[in-house]
């Protein structure tokens, strides 16, 4: 009797000893989560700041190129290549244009320069009014920057922008037929890409096959488009 009594206390010092266990483990992945959540919110805290001061650098270059040194340049070449670069600084107008003519602007003016092919298909009936003009710019950028790391490091010949539905996503790929990730380490333009689809909640892959090009594939779940007819 005696030794049934201490089985079922052992055993019931046990069973507090797991419990006590198992609520000790609860509590440290509660805190452990809560920290990496807190510590996710910096990061995107501090990525939103660092594009908001680089946003305003590429504004303030801007019209210190427009306003100061435009008027003392009268080569006319000169001229032309300072307000091309004005144009690519500044944000453009998201009331006036649509992405779908600017990411088409993007590749012609890309071909012009680089003398590298460049077709695109944009989807038709593709909408990106639902998104905020600051999310219009981040993607506008981050197509901007892909065609500024084709054209410094592919060594490509041809490139391709398609835009897209799938299914409910809206799907960007940016590809050439270049040299693709030399380096196993993503360089500044790569991580401003990042940046930008991590902001905007938009997930972003590098595929790239050596000697096979690159592909930027963007993939993004825009907001609901709200029918001002619909609401009461």
């Amino acid at each position: 009797m005696q030794e049934e009594a201490q089985f079922y206390f052992d055993l019931m010092w046990l069973f507090v000893f797991v419990i006590s266990f198992l609520l000790l483990l609860l509590c440290y992945l509660y805190f452990t989560k809560q920290r990496a959540q807190k510590n996710e919110h910096l990061s995107l805290a501090f990525s939103h700041k660092a594009i908001e001061g680089m946003e305003m650098e590429r504004h303030r270059i801007s019209r210190e190129l427009h306003d100061n040194i435009l008027p003392q340049v009268h080569d006319m070449p000169v001229s032309d290549h300072i307000r091309a670069i004005c144009t690519e600084l500044m944000p453009p107008d998201f009331s006036r244009l649509s992405l779908n003519d600017l990411f088409a602007d993007i590749c012609n003016k890309f071909a012009k320069r680089t003398g590298i092919e460049c077709s695109y298909f944009i989807e038709n009936d593709l909408l990106f009014t639902p998104l905020s003009p600051e999310n219009q710019l981040h993607l506008y950028r981050m197509v901007q920057e892909s065609f500024t790391n084709i054209e410094k490091h592919s060594k490509a010949h041809k490139a391709l922008l398609v835009a897209r539905r799938n299914n409910e996503y809206i799907l960007i790929c940016i590809s050439d037929d270049g040299c693709g990730l030399v380096k196993k380490e993503e360089g500044l333009g790569m991580k401003s890409i990042r940046q930008r689809a991590v902001i905007i909640g938009a997930n972003v892959d590098f595929i790239s096959e050596s000697q096979n090009g690159l592909m930027v594939r963007i993939e993004l779940l825009p907001p609901p488009l709200i029918n001002s007819e619909n609401i009461q």
